[in-house]
């Protein structure tokens, strides 16, 4: 029986509810219990009960991936101040603020972090019950499923042209090539670096 002091049996209420539809990655115990030590947060949190009791989730076939497991050591040093807890297949992230707890989405098409008013908890909750489909509606395409459901969750989407171009405003007639979700983020920090600067 778990104990109430865990945050897992309400996290497993909200995917057993869910209006999106969501796969529950393999937990790793061990890797899990590393990331509670190295991330220091414990299973009271959504975090650490994600990074327990899975791999992290896969929502929307395959769409958007909310991380857990050690999948989350492997972007803890990525963002200065923040922690990377999900993304999405075409090159969006999202991190934690670890001063005021706020997730914010680093946007393919504006190369911006634009704050989503939620923290981790409830942003793992929309991620479950929330309007995605409105939320990405400017950086789908029809067949969208078909791409990004096949995907590895250690896998995106690099688009071409990228959507923050004008070029690139039409999703559906860029070329979409599967790539490891590091190799967008570092694309991605290229191009932050070159079109937004510091």
């Amino acid at each position: 029986m778990e104990s109430p002091s865990r945050a897992w049996p309400l996290v497993k209420r909200w995917i057993d509810q869910a209006t999106n539809d969501v796969t529950t990655l393999p937990a790793d115990p061990a890797g899990g219990a590393r990331a509670l030590e190295v991330l220091e947060v414990t299973e009271r949190s959504v975090l650490g009960a994600l990074a327990v009791h899975t791999g992290g989730l896969s929502i929307d076939h395959g769409w958007l991936r909310v991380l857990g497991g050690p999948a989350l050591l492997d972007w803890r040093t990525q963002v200065e101040g923040g922690l990377i807890v999900g993304h999405d297949v075409v090159a969006g992230f999202y991190a934690v603020d670890r001063q005021d707890g706020e997730v914010r989405y680093l946007a393919p098409d504006t190369l911006e972090w634009e704050g989503t008013e939620m923290g981790h908890a409830a942003w793992v909750h929309w991620t479950l019950t929330g309007e995605i489909g409105a939320f990405y509606e400017a950086l789908r395409w029809p067949g969208w499923e078909d791409d990004s459901g096949p995907l590895a969750p250690d896998t995106g989407l690099k688009v071409h042209p990228p959507p923050f171009t004008r070029e690139g405003r039409l999703i559906a007639e860029s070329t979409k090539t599967p790539a490891p979700m590091a190799e967008l983020w570092a694309v991605q920090q290229e191009f932050v670096r070159q079109y937004v600067g510091d």
